[in-house]
């Protein structure tokens, strides 16, 4: 729903029951967000910034969480493209960032695409966004937008209920990402299957892996990330300076 007033524009995405799961089991699927003509010029936008760095990729191998021919990382696309720039900062994340982290001066902390290329046989393991770099305040805001439907066959995401109220675990790192949770658990917590233009939104507490994509096509995930303002690295205390504001005062930046 959209309210519009003569100075501002309102999108209202959350229920308060939404907000409430979110807190308590530490995940909220949001669905159809955004229509398909949205969708399809972030889908060029973002594939014309994979193909800009696709050579780069390939010259790499095998480097960090990507892996050749498997899953591929591509980061910082907002701060290159003006277009994905005015869509992380749009009414509907200034709602979202804001509410779920419940704070009024939010910015963007990060932004990726995730293409997991087909016919793969791993999977990206259960691991804690935070782990990969400990801040304060935490946990930020995690998006997950499926720029292409994400099923249970090309490897959409799993999340572990209530794993965020743990805190940060212990990982592993090893050769495919770090590892915070055994994937021979009993418990492998819940498949979560979204339509393009559906996001996820979860804590970067939250567990959470994907599968492999044993679909014929490519499957692609923009992975949007919203921390507040001022946020500090665990590590040396340095304040990072992210360059995309999103709200102060709750309100558009």
């Amino acid at each position: 729903m959209t309210i519009c007033g003569r100075d501002t524009i309102t999108i209202v995405l959350l229920t308060d029951a939404q907000v409430a799961q979110y807190n308590e089991l530490g995940f909220v699927v949001l669905e159809d967000v955004f229509d398909a003509p949205t969708m399809e010029a972030l889908d060029q936008a973002l594939e014309a910034h994979f193909r800009k760095h696709e050579e780069a990729l390939r010259a790499e191998g095998d480097s960090g969480i990507s892996r050749a021919g498997e899953i591929a990382f591509t980061a910082y696309i907002a701060e290159e493209d003006e277009t994905v720039r005015a869509f992380v900062t749009r009414p509907e994340f200034v709602e979202l960032s804001t509410r779920l982290l419940g704070t009024g001066d939010t910015d963007l902390y990060w932004n990726q695409t995730v293409y997991k290329h087909p016919e793969g046989d791993k999977e990206f393991p259960w691991h804690q966004d935070d782990a990969y770099t400990p801040v304060r305040p935490a946990p930020y805001l995690t998006l997950w937008l499926a720029i292409s439907d994400a099923t249970t066959e090309n490897g959409c995401i799993s999340v572990l209920p209530g794993s965020h109220a743990d805190g940060l675990r212990p990982h592993e790192a090893t050769s495919i990402g770090l590892v915070g949770y055994p994937s021979d658990a009993p418990d492998q917590g819940i498949q979560v299957p979204i339509r393009a233009g559906s996001m996820i939104a979860f804590p970067s507490l939250c567990l959470h892996k994907s599968g492999p994509n044993r679909s014929s096509g490519m499957r692609k995930a923009y992975v949007i990330q919203y921390s507040a303002h001022p946020l500090f690295r665990v590590s040396d205390g340095e304040e990072i300076h992210n360059p995309i504001p999103v709200a102060r005062g709750g309100q558009p930046a």
